[in-house]
């Protein structure tokens, strides 16, 4: 079982394919089980490397909420691209996986060579409300444990269009959501989320990125429209992609959508990369 030691903890990973490195960060209790469509149909050209976030999955979940930031999980992120002697690598990310994988592209763009953002922003807009249900996550992954959460999950808005897909598709979820352990859950829910920064506040970094940016969202992904199109013409040369007819799971709503658009995206840049290559040399 491959694991990486980082910064106190360990963290479950695989990797799939062979090619340019391609790093997938999954969103808040989903896990690296629901970048399953992205990695069979990538690896046929891509080294595919998914993992578990701290707190999620196979990786380890520690016991102090100290141990949960988002700047921890953007070190970790680092720390585990320098553990597969990763310099360089495509990075990419939904929900909150996606805010990971922006926040690592404005702290180490030089380890970037494209970023895919996707359905990212969920409560930049919300508030205090947003943070509210975050700490109601956690309340109930404290008192009622991984079976209420998964209940309290698939009630929540954002997986409702997924959700309406049928049973398939909740069989899937409910499988993604009990694979971890409630207490990184909770630690998650109250340090990272409902802690963070909008993606508004990063908006001096977002004008001075000049990283080449896919950026994804689902037509009917109510919390992360508003914030997809403040990114669209914030970032320099970001490339806007809606997924018609979807929500915020638009990589397993719409899987062939999605990897038809990510590897586009990536054979374009590789493409407008070689000329650079060359000149330098």
């Amino acid at each position: 079982m491959p694991r990486a030691r980082v910064n106190g903890v360990s963290l479950y990973y695989e990797v799939t394919g062979r090619g340019a490195p391609l790093v997938l960060v999954h969103g808040f209790a989903c896990g690296i089980r629901s970048w399953d469509p992205q990695v069979k149909a990538l690896a046929r050209s891509h080294r595919v490397i998914a993992y578990d976030v701290r707190g999620h999955g196979t990786s380890d979940a520690p016991a102090d909420a100290a141990a949960y930031s988002q700047p921890t999980s953007v070190a970790d992120l680092h720390a585990l691209l320098r553990h597969l002697g990763l310099r360089r690598a495509a990075v990419g990310g939904l929900s909150m996986g996606g805010n990971i994988a922006l926040n690592f592209a404005l702290a180490h763009p030089e380890m970037v060579s494209a970023l895919i953002v996707a359905d990212t922003g969920a409560g930049s807009d919300g508030g205090p409300d947003w943070n509210a249900g975050s700490l109601a996550y956690a309340t109930t992954l404290d008192a009622r444990g991984m079976e209420a959460f998964a209940d309290q999950a698939c009630a929540n808005p954002l997986f409702a269009r997924y959700l309406a897909q049928g049973p398939e598709a909740e069989r899937v979820l409910r499988a993604c959501l009990m694979t971890h352990r409630a207490r990184g859950l909770a630690h998650t829910a109250r340090e990272v989320l409902a802690r963070r920064p909008s993606i508004y506040a990063l908006e001096p970094g977002l004008r001075a990125l000049r990283v080449p940016t896919l950026l994804i969202v689902g037509e009917h992904d109510e919390a992360c429209r508003a914030v997809h199109r403040f990114m669209a013409v914030t970032i320099p040369g970001a490339r806007s992609v809606v997924l018609p007819g979807v929500g915020h799971l638009t990589n397993l709503e719409a899987p062939a959508a999605f990897n038809a658009g990510v590897r586009r995206f990536l054979a374009r840049t590789a493409r407008a990369a070689r000329p650079l290559r060359r000149a330098r040399r």
